[in-house]
């Protein structure tokens, strides 16, 4: 057994000698399983790796003082003492070391591990939230960063937008020197006067939107705002609030503004870092829904999937490439659909500009043999370029597409993986995944800027998040430099009645929490999650707590990146998340990833539906919407359907007086179910109903109406 020694000794030893010393701890789960220990020399991490004993760290919390015996190692460059041989705690509830005052660059080798304390800190990213993740901060002119990880305790809470003090354990990433804060307590306000909320923008319309913020102290309203940094207009209120709202009118319809806002106390100006906001645009704003496996329209309350078969899916893609007329923008992961590739290129023959960016280490088949003629790159070398978008005509008011949703463009995800894709008519939100784009891409030509092209954490936030889509509120955000898990989390966090979501993998503790927090406070939680082995998954501890989670029994792969919250309560928030953001921490820290958070109660139903057909398949339910009809003749003597043959929109009939609500079940020619709705409220003798069915590809189909005690069945032929 080691002699005791001072931790300064001890750090002084060569690697791989064992050690034994004493010192106080200083932190606690906040920062994990590690332990940091400090006693009147040095500091030093302390890590239960394989091969360690007992229950450490279970047993010691901070302000422990401990003795302990372990290997000494080097993990990404860190010096720890890993395994834990023995330890013993001596007391507990000590005064923990005084922090040592020192500037940003005084970070180093000689201080590692120990408390530390800086003044005068101000964070670039002030204004915005904590994820996990690194935050640059500065002091004197001297800069460094903290670093969150997941479930620590300032996770989601608001970076301040004042002069703290900082303080935190000093540790070490691959030559990173970084500070480790363990809580709120660690981060204190300075100043006397500062924007105590961030800035939000509300109540956005074509020509005008809405800024609100708060100081801790009464001052003035200040908005500096303009389409480039320079801003160039300023707008003063000189009335002492605490509480700053100011609308700005007379904008230009789907164009962004840089907005600076600030106040004055009359002896000193504060000022928040500049947002990027956008007006709605003057687009229709339409958003279709499709799904690639069929959904159950029992849960209809009126609205209906644009399509719910794999061919729908990809014609629905297809044309979108085929009515382009200026340009294409594709971003991503992988594709093996060579009819999706060929109609991209008849694109760039016809003379539309086509840009495509793919994974570099994915196979993306039908990009090869032959290569394309359009532009392609491909990244991210750290993590994975995993986007899944389409940005289509962007300059154009009426013709611009954002084609989004969890699909990969592979055989796979089309036709047997469960997959969702959506559609969105709008400029504004097109042109904000056209800088995400052109980010990657590197430049906003058509020939990329090869030296220019940022993946993964070498991106920023550069995007407005917020957008007025035909009066429904969208939010956009794109990994890893927008704090994706952190908006999820808040929407989590937010819902009032039920939550449910279909996932290929969650391994995000921060979202587990999230997810366990709403059960607790009585929501209704579901959930489906395909990969319940991944490392790190959050469905054991779930399942362990009591959460209605499954794992998806079918044959299929739930490839789902989706979740529903408050979808049965169209008086709360129906809030739908979807986009190729799987819940991982590789999803939020180096993959390239989009998401959008989608405030609508028809959207959050049509998701609804095709959750409960998942959920009832995962369950391995009866009777759900994979039934097969097994007598499809013609027996309705009394239902009409005309025109029949028809293009798409038809009319139905019937002379037959239904209970008050009817089913309607439409069928593949081999009599596999397709789609289900709820037609409601009908009622004496007989019924009339208009739909547009263009979303079928051209065949044959049958028509099933039926109510509790009678059902009729009639073919259509779809031209």
């Amino acid at each position: 057994m080691s002699a005791q020694i001072t931790i300064a000794e001890a750090r002084a030893t060569a690697l791989g000698e064992e050690v034994t010393v004493e010192g106080v701890v200083t932190n606690g789960f906040e920062l994990g399983i590690i332990r940091y220990i400090q006693d009147g020399t040095a500091g030093i991490a302390v890590y239960p790796g394989s091969g360690s004993v007992g229950d450490f760290p279970d047993e010691v919390s901070r302000g422990d003082f401990i003795r302990v015996r372990g290997t000494l190692k080097v993990f990404n460059e860190l010096l720890e003492i890993d395994p834990v041989l023995e330890y013993t705690v001596l007391s507990s509830s000590n005064p923990l070391p005084d922090p040592l005052p020192i500037n940003p660059s005084e970070i180093n080798e000689a201080i590692e591990g120990q408390l530390v304390k800086i003044e005068n800190v101000t964070f670039t990213d002030g204004g915005s939230v904590f994820g996990v993740g690194n935050y640059s901060f500065s002091s004197g002119g001297e800069d460094s960063e903290i670093y969150i990880r997941s479930n620590h305790p300032l996770l989601g809470t608001d970076i301040p937008l004042a002069e703290v003090e900082l303080t935190g354990i000093v540790s070490q990433f691959n030559s990173i020197y970084q500070l480790l804060p363990r809580d709120s307590d660690d981060i204190q306000i300075t100043d006397n006067f500062f924007i105590s909320a961030a800035p939000i923008q509300s109540d956005i319309s074509q020509n005008a939107f809405r800024v609100s913020w708060e100081t801790n102290a009464p001052g003035n309203t200040i908005v500096r705002y303009g389409t480039d940094q320079s801003l160039g207009n300023e707008m003063i209120i000189d009335e002492s609030v605490n509480e700053h709202t100011v609308e700005l009118n007379g904008l230009e319809a789907g164009s962004f503004y840089y907005v600076e806002v600030a106040s004055s106390n009359g002896s000193s100006e504060i000022k928040a870092p500049i947002s990027y906001y956008s007006t709605a645009s003057r687009s229709s704003g339409e958003i279709r829904v499709y799904f690639n496996h069929e959904v159950d329209g029992n849960f209809s309350q009126g609205f209906y999937p644009a399509g719910t078969n794999s061919a729908v899916v990809e014609a629905a893609i297809i044309d979108r490439i085929n009515n382009a007329r200026n340009t294409i923008d594709a971003s991503i992961y992988n594709t093996n659909r060579v009819a999706i590739v060929d109609a991209l290129g008849d694109a760039y023959d016809r003379g539309v500009v086509v840009r495509y960016i793919a994974d570099n280490e994915t196979a993306n088949l039908a990009l090869g043999n032959p290569t394309p003629d359009f532009n392609v790159i491909r990244g991210n070398s750290d993590g994975l370029m995993h986007n899944k978008f389409l940005v289509i005509d962007v300059e154009s008011t009426d013709d611009c597409w954002v084609v989004s949703g969890s699909m990969n463009f592979t055989e796979q995800n089309m036709a047997t993986d469960y997959n969702n894709l959506i559609l969105i008519q709008d400029q504004a939100l097109a042109k904000a995944y056209t800088i995400e784009f052109e980010e990657m891409w590197g430049s906003e030509g058509e020939t990329p800027g090869i030296f220019n092209v940022k993946f993964g954490a070498d991106k920023t936030d550069n995007t407005p998040h917020d957008f007025n889509i035909n009066g429904i509120h969208i939010e956009s955000y794109f990994s890893p430099s927008d704090n994706t898990t952190a908006q999820i989390a808040a929407e989590i966090d937010a819902a009032d009645s039920d939550v449910g979501f279909a996932l290929l993998t969650f391994t995000n503790n921060t979202l587990g929490t999230a997810m366990l927090d709403a059960h607790n406070r009585g929501l209704d939680v579901r959930g489906i999650i395909d990969n319940i082995n991944d490392t790190g998954s959050e469905y054991q501890f779930l399942f362990d707590r009591g959460v209605s989670v499954t794992q998806d029994f079918t044959s299929k792969q739930t490839h789902h990146k989706y979740c529903i919250i408050d979808a049965n309560d169209s008086n709360s928030n129906p809030t739908v998340i979807t986009g190729s953001h799987n819940w991982s921490a590789s999803a939020e820290t180096r993959n390239d990833e989009n998401t959008l958070i989608i405030h609508d109660f028809a959207i959050s139903n049509i998701f609804q539906q095709e959750f409960e057909a998942r959920w009832c398949e995962s369950n391995g339910g009866s009777g759900c919407t994979t039934q097969v009809l097994e007598n499809v003749s013609d027996n309705a003597s009394g239902f009409r359907i005309f025109p029949n043959p028809s293009t798409g929109q038809v009319q139905i009939t019937s002379d037959y007086s239904f209970d008050g609500s009817v089913r309607m079940r439409i069928y593949s020619e081999e009599g596999k179910l397709l789609e289900a709705r709820i037609l409601r409220n009908v009622f004496d003798s007989g019924f009339k109903y208009e739909t547009d069915l263009s979303h079928l590809p051209k065949g044959k189909y049958f028509i099933r109406l039926e109510d509790s005690n009678n059902q009729f069945v009639k073919p259509l032929i779809r031209l």
